[in-house]
């Protein structure tokens, strides 16, 4: 009976741990965007884009290996959405009409009185196995074909939501997609120095910037190191 006892007390552990595990998946997230949102090849007022939160499943170093499928706005949006996690989903947003206001600030968690409350917390996209450097992907399309696109590295990693000592990047994800913001455009164009709050430019042709080029060498090299130490 004891035994019997002892048995059914450790099972029952074990299923709130595993709950207790489970409930830590979820991160609690802050949301906003800060700086207008354009077309590289001009526009106009009225045009919306799509953008999401998320990582690359190989981090910014498997775009040095992506295959020519994707070439191109389209191709990349197809090569990027097989690729990748999300995290946030923003979804549509007209580019011109981004200011600091509530309109553009998202909270998912537990406090339902804030007034910028969407929903409770997400669940995690953080990986043991993959790259969880955060990045912000913005497509333009007319009809459903994608015409241009924008990838931004948010310049942080989403941490693991078990480790509560990961503030502020594991429990709890402060997002900030601005170009005031330490953002980098790896895709498109991030300048600070217009508008209001700065702008963000989407790209025709996926071509990486000046700078994007270096973080990717730099990525790049990492991976040599990883693969060389793994294969060691």
């Amino acid at each position: 009976m004891n035994l019997t006892r002892k048995i059914i007390g450790a099972s029952v552990a074990l299923i709130l741990v595993q709950a207790a595990g489970l409930r830590a998946q979820t991160t609690e997230v802050t949301a906003n965007l800060l700086s207008v949102i354009q077309r590289q090849s001009g526009g106009g007022s009225s045009d919306t884009f799509q953008v999401s939160f998320g990582s690359l499943n190989g981090g910014l170093a498997s775009l040095l290996t992506k295959d020519s499928s994707a070439d191109g706005a389209s191709g990349f949006a197809t090569w990027y959405g097989n690729n990748s996690r999300t995290l946030l989903n923003w979804g549509t947003v007209q580019g011109s009409a981004i200011t600091d206001s509530d309109s553009f600030y998202r909270y998912y968690g537990a406090n339902t009185a804030l007034p910028t409350y969407q929903g409770s917390a997400l669940t995690s996209i953080y990986s043991n196995t993959l790259d969880n450097r955060a990045l912000a992907f913005v497509t333009y399309s007319v009809g459903s074909t994608v015409q241009e696109i924008g990838l931004f590295d948010l310049g942080f990693n989403w941490g693991n939501p078990i480790d509560t000592g990961s503030y502020p990047f594991g429990v709890y994800d402060y997002i900030t997609l601005g170009a005031d913001a330490p953002v980098t455009a790896v895709y498109g164009v991030a300048d600070a120095n217009t508008g209001t709050y700065g702008t963000l430019s989407t790209s025709t042709v996926p071509e990486p910037s000046s700078a994007a080029l270096l973080l990717l060498g730099t990525m790049g090299i990492l991976a040599l190191r990883r693969f060389r130490a793994i294969n060691a």
